[in-house]
């Protein structure tokens, strides 16, 4: 398409019927390749790689170019994290919030110098700007994570880490370019992929960081721009006041016409993220989910048990340590085929079609156990 409209350009003026044609050509391309994507990611088929942070498999990686070549999920990177027996992960921050849900295992977070303690099916939340590290308390075995930040961060200009610790054993990736400050100091590198890695502070951010609390505006909102000024206060306050750590034992199950399910994170209970939404689900030994349909894009992370899911009336298989995406507007039901034990599997959705509109479901079937 991109050769297409450079031999336009060349024989004609680009005009706004022009302009239009080509993102319609676009738009269809793109929706002619999702469809060519597969629904479920196999777990076993992806291999760890190590980064400055911790040891990783990558389910969608971050920028446009890798999501075609993977699960068709435009808005959210996800990946399972591993942090090694009594290891710890390296210790950053960035300007996007994140959410963990532990998989397996015991340990803390460090969130802005304040500990959180956290166990197997937990969640944890990192808020915008938070310096986290992740710490396995247990010597035995490691610790796991599935975790997912914004996809859409680099092109929206605040895709950059500062990562203060680099995990051990790290190696800066093959074809990395330095970058250096005023002084002509070395302040970290760029990756292939364009992805900006930052040793130490940003200094610059720091002091935007302690300005917004030393100088809160408290004072009752008496026109428009008075309110956004508060508002930023408002939201500094909500985001050091949240809890990091959602605990699963806190959380209760709920009979909904989709299922059991417990709710981690929602409108209802936002956790101290705005871009996310986190639930579980236990489908009974060979029953079914309800069936629905919503704009949000989903993935499904398989925590136990074997079944499938049809979405759009085709069967997709999956089995524990498999991601099940879900892209937009798919109507989808999930299925646990094995006659004897629950499945279950961690949901996470993109809250970010909730704000341009595209919030809720559409129900079209309940669940056989659902009693009205």
């Amino acid at each position: 398409m991109e050769r297409q409209m450079e031999r336009r350009r060349e024989s004609e003026p680009l005009t706004m019927d022009t302009m239009v044609e080509g993102l319609w050509k676009f738009r269809d391309a793109e929706r002619q390749k999702t469809k060519t994507l597969p629904r479920v990611l196999k777990g076993k088929d992806i291999p760890w790689v190590q980064n400055a942070q911790t040891y990783y498999h990558g389910f969608i990686r971050p920028g446009l170019m890798n999501r075609l070549k993977q699960g068709p999920i435009f808005t959210m990177m996800i990946a399972e994290q591993m942090v090694f027996p009594a290891h710890k992960s390296g210790r950053h921050r960035h300007y996007y919030e994140a959410i963990f849900y532990t998989i397996d295992g015991e340990g803390y977070e460090i969130h802005d110098n304040k500990r959180w303690d956290w166990a197997t099916g937990d969640v944890m939340t990192v808020p915008t700007f938070c310096i986290h590290q992740h710490f396995n308390s247990r010597a035995d075995k490691p610790a796991h994570f599935l975790f997912s930040t914004p996809n859409f961060a680099e092109f929206m200009g605040v895709g950059n880490i500062e990562q203060m610790e680099i995990n051990e054993n790290y190696q800066i990736p093959e074809g990395s370019e330095p970058f250096y400050n005023h002084q002509g100091e070395m302040e970290g590198y760029k990756t292939k992929e364009g992805l900006t890695l930052s040793f130490g502070r940003d200094e610059d951010l720091q002091k935007m960081m302690e300005a917004r609390r030393a100088k809160p505006f408290e004072a009752e909102a008496k026109d428009t721009y008075e309110y956004y000024l508060k508002l930023l206060t408002e939201q500094t306050k909500w985001r050091d006041a949240v809890p990091h750590v959602i605990k699963d034992k806190d959380r209760p199950w709920e009979n909904t016409r989709f299922g059991r399910v417990k709710y981690f994170v929602s409108p209802a209970f936002p956790g101290g993220l705005t871009l996310y939404d986190c639930f579980t689900q236990e489908i009974p030994p060979g029953s079914r989910s309800g069936k629905h349909t919503h704009v949000s894009e989903e993935v499904h992370f398989i925590l136990e048990g074997k079944g499938y899911d049809v979405h759009d009336g085709v069967r997709h298989d999956w089995e524990k340590g498999d991601l099940v995406c879900i892209p937009i507007n798919t109507t989808h039901q999930h299925f646990n085929s094995d006659p004897r034990n629950p499945a279950k599997y961690v949901a996470i959705q993109s809250r970010l079609y909730h704000y341009i509109g595209h919030g809720g479901f559409q129900h079209l079937e309940d669940c056989p156990e659902f009693k009205a």
